[in-house]
């Protein structure tokens, strides 16, 4: 897990300079901030409502958006992984945008940590829980109302570290993929 840490601080680095006026700010200029709450509306659509949930908090400065989503999902059968009858998961997302706007809207990108928490029953009645890290990169396109609230697609691109099985039976099993997701942001800004 330290080293997953280690990875994504890394990238946070790397992503950190992209503007070099922002290294050096005048002592009288203020810092442009702001926080807010978000959720993904397309992440909704996987869970059995009202038991499913995805909410994220942010705090953003300098153009850079910093956030930690949480969900948990009990799985409809139509986003049910193949030979799976049942899958509860838990999973948390750390990200760090950057906006190329001040007002935290338009056209972003950043990278992004992921956990999951799985609780899967196959087909034939194997249980698996599975935990896993996973890196990924996301970007999109924010439209913000009356300064307030926004709204926009994203995608999402996720790689799982390690290679982690979801058990079918015991003779029958597949790793857990690369993911790549659209999504379409909702939230608002404080």
């Amino acid at each position: 897990m330290i080293k997953h840490l280690v990875l994504f601080s890394f990238c946070l680095i790397i992503i950190s300079p992209l503007k070099s006026q922002e290294l050096v700010q005048p002592v009288n200029e203020t810092k442009n901030y702001n926080w807010g709450v978000e959720t993904e509306l397309l992440a909704w659509r996987i869970g059995k409502f009202p038991k499913s949930f995805y909410l994220g908090g942010w705090y953003g400065q300098n153009q850079f958006k910093y956030s930690l989503a949480t969900g948990y999902f009990d799985l409809v059968p139509n986003h049910l992984p193949d030979s799976f009858t049942n899958y509860k998961t838990f999973i948390l997302n750390l990200k760090c945008d950057y906006f190329f706007n001040e007002e935290y809207k338009n056209f972003w990108i950043g990278p992004s940590l992921f956990f999951e928490k799985a609780n899967m029953i196959s087909e034939e009645n194997y249980k698996s829980n599975l935990s896993y890290f996973a890196v990924g990169f996301s970007t999109g396109f924010l439209f913000l109302i009356k300064k307030l609230v926004y709204i926009g697609p994203s995608l999402q691109i996720h790689f799982p570290l390690g290679k982690h099985k979801y058990v079918i039976s015991p003779d029958r099993f597949y790793y857990v993929p690369w993911s790549f997701e659209p999504g379409l942001r909702l939230g608002v800004k404080f």
